[in-house]
């Protein structure tokens, strides 16, 4: 049997790079023959990007109706016959060589971009530390996380084209998450408090935007 996929894309303005992503992951998607699903999860505006609690929030939203999630940028485009998004039965990192970066890892840890999992491994990691605001850290975070709980992570090699944009990065709410990520203070010896199980949102407005793609705004 395939295993269902579902692509979850954390969102805010970014038509220009949706426009773009969309038919190009359509066509990626349909060539693997794959049973896939997207699920753009856009953010209101009144509080910094958290890309790691929208990333929550997609799995949280579409649990129980697939078997895998990739975890997925919008600005990073797959190059045909060369990223390969068929099920992997641990957290995978799949974005190793991405043009941004020269087509090679900006630093070894590196687990950012388009990283898969099963919904074993996520439920285990208590998926994403939910207050990572602003830019940086999530995903060292969540790395971390697969370490301490003994989920071993692999690595594909697939290439990437990112699209280009601007980075808007405030030092104060930076410097907040690197010193959250230094810190293990939601792990309490089993588990990690603070993630899937404390996450809270509300729906503001759900829309179905293309093939088997539905976007929904949330309040976070």
């Amino acid at each position: 049997m395939i295993k269902k996929l579902c692509i979850i894309v954390p969102y805010r303005d970014r038509k220009e790079h949706l426009d773009k992503f969309l038919p190009a992951m359509e066509k990626h998607l349909d060539g693997q023959k794959l049973d896939w699903s997207i699920v753009i999860v856009e953010q209101t505006f009144d509080k910094p990007f958290n890309r790691a609690k929208l990333l929550n929030v997609g799995y949280a939203y579409t649990k129980g109706k697939c078997d895998y999630y990739c975890m997925h940028d919008v600005d990073m485009l797959p190059v045909e016959g060369k990223a390969d998004y068929s099920y992997c039965p641990q957290p995978t990192h799949l974005a190793s060589m991405a043009s941004q970066f020269g087509y090679k890892l900006p630093y070894e840890g590196y687990f950012g971009g388009v990283t898969m999992f099963d919904k074993e491994s996520f439920e285990k990691i208590n998926g994403y530390a939910n207050e990572y605001w602003g830019w940086g850290a999530e995903d060292d975070d969540v790395l971390r996380r697969c370490a301490t709980m003994k989920v071993s992570p692999a690595r594909k090699k697939c290439v990437f084209e990112s699209l280009e944009h601007g980075r808007n990065i405030i030092e104060d709410e930076y410097k907040k998450n690197l010193d959250k990520l230094g810190k293990n203070g939601e792990f309490d010896g089993k588990v990690f408090t603070e993630g899937l199980t404390n996450l809270t949102w509300d729906v503001i407005e759900e829309e179905r935007i293309f093939k088997n793609t539905i976007k929904v705004k949330v309040n976070i």
